[in-house]
């Protein structure tokens, strides 16, 4: 199966757990600066929407322009060094473009071999004290789908404040379920409505673990199925490590919605699916069951 990237659900957004808290609600990252070149234009960072974490052995970095061009880097380790983007390597980065109706992402580890995507990133410096990582990077992203390409040079990002731990989110949210017949429940939950999308995180304090849903923001109350056939509803599951890190992708399940007050833009349901890497690399499949979601998701 070809690596085929949904990017409001599997890998993009599944930063917006960090993005979202360290940056644009209290606007911790305003004095960095995040910058690229892609297909020969330039490309920045918004000031509150811009952030970086190191959690569980991994580096990750997004930055989100103004017009919504998202990019993003993962890096499966926690030290300055060159680290490689391609696809064998363990590391990644992905550009997506948030408003587009396309929910498939550019990403490093698409495509057959270095001319259709790859590169590399520097992290040049982690302030520990000052918490924030400095670094370039260049490369070319593929995307499967239909075979374009992106060319992302001249990157730099320059220190960018970082987290260790996920903050809890609101009492009034929740996302819990059981994984693999064990007991799991989020401490750090986001709702994203991006292109009339309603994207749903919810990831554990050291995010190396996270639940997504992803469903039109309109949706009524009722039942529809999670699956690969149905782009518009889907469910997530995400291992993060130095050693990999794998979305899984809903291929049978169904979601409840009990209630979606647009009003108050608060949302309500259940779900359960059986997830899997889209990829193929992974064969081992993972059973989300008894889940039950309550999230606001207003700006």
């Amino acid at each position: 199966m070809k690596k085929v990237f949904y990017y409001s659900i599997a890998l993009l957004l599944g930063f917006a757990s960090c993005k979202k808290e360290t940056s644009i609600e209290s606007g911790s990252a305003a004095s960095g600066n995040f910058t690229a070149v892609i297909d020969g234009a330039q490309w920045s960072a918004s000031g509150t929407k811009e952030a970086a974490s190191i959690l569980g052995g991994v580096i990750t970095l997004t930055g989100v322009s103004a017009d919504n061009q998202e990019i993003n880097i993962s890096i499966a380790d926690s030290v300055a060094g060159t680290y490689a983007l391609n696809q064998t390597s363990a590391s990644l980065a992905a550009y997506a473009d948030i408003d587009s109706s396309n929910l498939y992402a550019f990403s490093t580890n698409q495509g057959s071999d270095t001319s259709q995507a790859g590169g590399t990133v520097t992290i040049t410096g982690i302030d520990s004290i000052g918490k924030t990582i400095s670094g370039t990077f260049s490369f070319k992203a593929f995307r499967e789908i239909d075979g374009r390409q992106k060319n992302i040079t001249n990157g730099v990002f320059t220190k960018i404040p970082y987290v260790t731990a996920l903050p809890a989110t609101s009492s009034k949210d929740t996302l819990t379920a059981s994984i693999d017949n064990k007991a799991w429940a989020a401490v750090n939950i986001q709702a994203l409505v991006t292109g009339g999308q309603l994207t749903i995180i919810g990831a554990t304090s050291d995010g190396t673990q996270s639940l997504g849903l992803l469903l039109p923001a309109n949706v009524a109350a009722g039942t529809q199925a999670l699956g690969t056939a149905n782009p518009s509803y889907l469910g997530e599951y995400t291992l993060i490590s130095s050693a990999a890190s794998t979305g899984f992708i809903s291929t049978t399940g169904s979601i409840t919605i009990t209630e979606n007050n647009t009003s108050t833009s608060r949302i309500k349901g259940t779900f359960q699916f059986t997830a899997a890497d889209p990829s193929g690399t992974v064969t081992t499949t993972h059973a989300i069951t008894s889940g039950v979601f309550s999230v606001y998701y207003g700006q």
